[in-house]
């Protein structure tokens, strides 16, 4: 049954204050119901670095309200520039500037992660159906007769939260997935490819990087992909090879130095100016790539997934945040064309979203693979995209950005 226009509003927790979850906490809010966000980290602290946001999320966060709070800590490329990693030689070009909000009804934006994570805190904190809780960690729920209890640790404290419905939107290891009994084999997996990720001030990076495009740079086992962030006062730099290493033994993957001496190795023969950019970086921080299937399941009564929690994907189509934010959209869409109805709101949300974020998790790995080719393959590769007119460079994306 429906909710009558008096009724309560529901009360959703959200496991996780990253950009989906915030996202979600925003979205729903704007969709009528109470919110309470749960981050197990002490407070918002800038961290990360670069992110790409393609047309298919800056849609919906425009229509969250939030395109004047992103016009400032945000850049416009006006292309993406692909090189050969040997010679520096251009391969192809895809226009975006202008040409991405006309064809896909937004623009492509490059932004810090920390940045784009203050405006959505802002967002939230100005809301007043939604309330932060930082330093504190969702670790289990259970079902009562008419909701759902949350258990979270906030130091030795244990909090138990009623609500309606739970969102996990606590990541790649999500520990609510796992209370989802999908099965020993559902797990994260190490991809054999580590991504290196540096900030370089605009001073000390070659000229190419200081361009408001992004460069991608293929070679064999590796690439590498730089843009300028903050007003061009700084160089985003990743570079991802393969190697053997996975930090099993670090207590912290996602804050892990790393030693240039470790990556060098891979991009030896790349061209003087790649190398240059490389060396440029004062200090890099290094992950281990790891994959995981999308959840065959994405609810469980009163409880559902929401982005890495639930469709982990490899960075190499950048739509990491996008899915999220994607996600988000369609959960508070889903509540609002099923009020009051729970069930029938997260079957609708896993309706909705598990087909095309699995299509993109199967299109970020094919797209691994193919910027990791060597020899004739890679060769091939160069060829066909020289071919390929500006107008069939875009349309390639255009099931990804249009959606």
């Amino acid at each position: 049954m429906g909710a009558g226009p008096s009724a309560k509003p529901l009360h959703v927790v959200i496991a996780g204050g990253g950009i989906g979850g915030l996202t979600a906490a925003l979205a729903l809010a704007q969709a009528g119901l109470r919110v309470t966000a749960l981050e197990r980290a002490p407070g918002f602290e800038e961290v990360g670095a670069g992110l790409q946001l393609a047309p298919n999320a800056v849609r919906r966060l425009r229509a969250l309200g939030l395109m004047p709070a992103l016009e400032r800590p945000s850049l416009r490329p006006e292309l993406v520039r692909i090189r050969g990693a040997g010679d520096s030689a251009e391969i192809a070009r895809i226009p975006l500037g202008p040409i991405a909000e006309l064809r896909w009804g937004a623009p492509y934006l490059v932004i810090h992660r920390a940045d784009l994570l203050g405006v959505l805190v802002a967002a939230c904190k100005a809301h007043p159906a939604i309330d932060i809780m930082t330093g504190t960690e969702v670790v289990g729920f259970a079902a009562t007769a008419g909701g759902v209890e949350v258990a979270a640790r906030r130091g030795a404290e244990t909090l138990r939260i009623a609500a309606d419905c739970v969102i996990a939107a606590d990541g790649v290891r999500s520990r609510l997935r796992e209370r989802f009994g999908l099965g020993f084999a559902d797990r994260p997996v190490w991809s054999g490819r580590t991504a290196w990720r540096a900030l370089v001030p605009a001073a000390q990076a070659p000229d190419f990087a200081r361009k408001l495009e992004t460069g991608l740079w293929l070679g064999p086992r590796a690439h590498l992909v730089h843009y300028p962030l903050r007003q061009g006062d700084s160089i985003n730099v990743v570079a991802i090879s393969e190697d053997a290493w996975r930090a099993d033994d670090a207590p912290d993957i996602w804050s892990i130095s790393g030693d240039l001496t470790a990556l060098s190795p891979a991009f030896a023969r790349w061209s003087p100016d790649a190398r240059g950019l490389i060396a440029a970086a004062p200090e890099w921080r290094r992950w281990p790539l790891f994959d995981r299937a999308p959840a065959s399941r994405w609810t469980v009564p009163r409880v559902g997934l929401l982005g890495d929690a639930a469709h982990p994907m490899l960075p190499f189509l950048g739509q990491g945040a996008g899915q999220a934010i994607e996600d988000a959209s369609a959960l508070a869409a889903a509540f609002q064309g099923h009020p009051g109805d729970v069930a029938a709101a997260l079957a609708a949300y896993q309706a909705a979203r598990a087909a095309r974020a699995a299509a993109v998790v199967v299109a970020s790995r094919r797209q691994g693979a193919i910027y990791h080719l060597r020899g004739p393959m890679a060769l091939a590769r160069n060829l066909v995209m020289k071919r390929h007119s500006a107008n069939q460079m875009l349309s390639r994306l255009d099931w990804l950005y249009g959606e």
